[in-house]
């Protein structure tokens, strides 16, 4: 993997749509809602779209490390809110 920030652990309640993200190499989550998501078959999310920036200006990407295994990362994009959509590993 890049340079990339590692994502290590994500969770979303569905009906708060409040989501945490713990990346790698940091003992603070963030916190954000859910203003949209989708979900594929298996239960995995595939997409979302934050209230506000959780990436930094020069991020394109956010690799996953999610149940000690490498998984599709998502590519981040958004000037006032993040989008995220998952990208093929």
């Amino acid at each position: 993997m890049a340079n990339n920030r590692v994502i290590k652990k994500i969770s979303l309640n569905e009906e708060s749509r409040r989501l945490v993200i713990q990346f790698r190499g940091s003992s603070q989550a963030i916190e954000a809602k859910a203003l949209d998501f989708k979900k594929d078959k298996l239960g995995n999310i595939v997409y979302l779209l934050l209230d506000r920036l959780i990436h930094k200006a020069n991020e394109a990407c956010f690799d996953c490390f999610l149940d000690n295994e490498w998984q599709n990362g998502f590519s981040v994009l958004g000037c006032y809110v993040t989008e995220m959509d998952r990208r093929p590993l």
